[in-house]
């Protein structure tokens, strides 16, 4: 009885999430038409009765977007970032400092986090310490606990303290721990060819030993890529090493290891050419791994509702991504000059945006839905998916589906046909309606939605 109870649940929930889903997708088709070359002469009714074609339209967006601050008031990127808290994104430093943390998130499979606590949990979990003290010099992929993980600690921040972010699926390090044990074997068995043929061309020899390593380390690496492996890039190298005259038969045929050409003589010779049936072995079975995964990952990317390790570590992936879509919105309204103080005032709810329309237009300032989207992305998801695994899964997806909801009339109104002067209107309507700030709410819509869709 408890069985067919959790059943029935479990299928009220997938329903409902699948009927969300689609109800989300059909509010996005509305947001976003696609228009095509016959459509763009159509016209739209605007508020004053008159009107537009779309092009018309879009000189009126293109006014709109410069008619207030570019003529006379220097912008957040003009100044470099003075006098705001908010660090200056377009300088040569923080370019650097960006290219910095890549190669470090590279290293660790994940973002260092931005204390030091952080930074060293995140080097203990990718490089641990062996059975013999000795601290591992290959850096290790984990996969992501069902259950949630113990002794999370609420004082550090972000998805980096509950562990989330750079963890793979379980089935993506099943493939990456295979791999990296072949290959690590494979690796050495094509140090050790050596051609025992003197008509063998020593310097192409060395060429193609140098081109089938990399192309084997960069198969593993992607392997295990924290954003899943891209299979387009893994067949490239595969194609490229076992293709009709793939770079490991060439190997073969320049160091005559191929029994083609030449017989062996000696025991040495024999071994030689052994070798070389081992790495082409090895080679293959990289192959079958990959074709294994792939299928399981096809299958499972073909259900209606993916397996739970997939979906939590693709939510680990997007939370930090909405936290920071949801700095580029702030970041747009201080551009503007549309400062976090005003932000915060009764002048700035939602609800000012018009009264006469057909939106329900959530209550709120535009401060208080800042601060809800950063709680909820940088402290409360992430806590939730360390600590309760599905459950606090489940939580997440339906929180982002409600944030997702809030903005959706905001975002509609936005998209509504207006006046050529905004200057006579409400502040709240002319900073939405700004170029940067209508850009930065529509990434920010679009990645709760991926949020809200992995929902059970």
């Amino acid at each position: 009885m408890a069985a067919a109870l959790d059943n029935l649940s479990t299928f009220l929930i997938r329903r409902r999430a699948g009927q969300l889903k689609n109800l989300r997708a059909l509010v996005m088709s509305q947001l976003y038409p696609t228009l095509s070359n016959s459509q763009r002469g159509d016209t739209q009714r605007g508020d004053n009765g008159n009107s537009r074609t779309v092009t018309e339209q879009a000189v009126v967006q293109l006014a709109n977007t410069f008619s207030r601050y570019s003529q006379t008031q220097s912008t957040f990127v003009d100044e470099a970032g003075s006098g705001s808290s908010r660090p200056n994104t377009t300088g040569t430093t923080n370019l650097l400092e960006r290219q910095v943390n890549r190669a470090i998130a590279q290293v660790l499979g994940r973002a260092p986090g931005s204390s030091p606590d952080t930074f060293i949990k995140a080097i203990n979990d990718v490089f641990p310490t062996m059975n013999n003290g000795k601290v591992s010099f290959s850096p290790s992929r984990s996969a992501v606990s069902l259950y949630g993980q113990n002794g999370y600690n609420s004082t550090m921040n972000g998805a980096m303290s509950a562990g989330l972010v750079g963890q793979l699926s379980a089935e993506q390090a099943t493939l990456y721990r295979q791999a990296s044990i072949v290959a690590t074997d494979a690796l050495k068995v094509l140090a050790g060819l050596q051609p025992f043929v003197p008509e063998a061309e020593i310097d192409k020899v060395e060429a193609l030993r140098a081109l089938v390593a990399s192309e084997i380390n960069s198969l593993v690496e992607e392997f295990g890529r924290v954003d899943e492996p891209r299979s387009q890039r893994v067949d490239t190298y595969f194609n490229q090493l076992r293709g009709a005259n793939g770079h490991l038969f060439q190997l073969g045929d320049r160091a005559f290891l191929d029994r083609r050409r030449v017989v062996p003589t000696t025991l040495d010779d024999e071994a030689q050419i052994a070798g070389y049936d081992l790495l082409v072995n090895y080679v293959r079975i990289l192959q079958e791994i990959w074709n294994h995964y792939q299928g399981k990952s096809q299958s499972a990317k073909s259900l209606k509702y993916p397996e739970f390790s997939l979906r939590l570590s693709r939510a680990s992936v997007l939370l930090p991504v909405i936290a920071q879509g949801n700095n580029n919105f702030m970041s747009a309204l201080d551009s503007i000059g549309f400062t976090e103080e005003e932000r915060r005032s009764s002048a700035s709810r939602f609800t000012t945006l018009g009264s006469d329309s057909n939106l329900s237009l959530p209550d709120i300032t535009i401060n208080d839905l800042n601060e809800w989207i950063d709680r909820f992305a940088s402290l409360d998801a992430p806590r939730y998916m360390a600590d309760s695994g599905q459950y606090g899964l489940e939580f997440v997806t339906d929180q982002a589906d409600r944030i997702f909801w809030v903005i959706v009339p905001i975002l509609a109104f936005t998209k509504m046909p207006l006046s050529l002067n905004l200057n006579g209107m409400p502040i709240v309507i002319q900073a939405l309606n700004h170029e940067r700030v209508s850009w930065a709410l529509d990434d920010l819509v679009n990645q709760l939605k991926a949020l809200a869709d992995l929902a059970a």
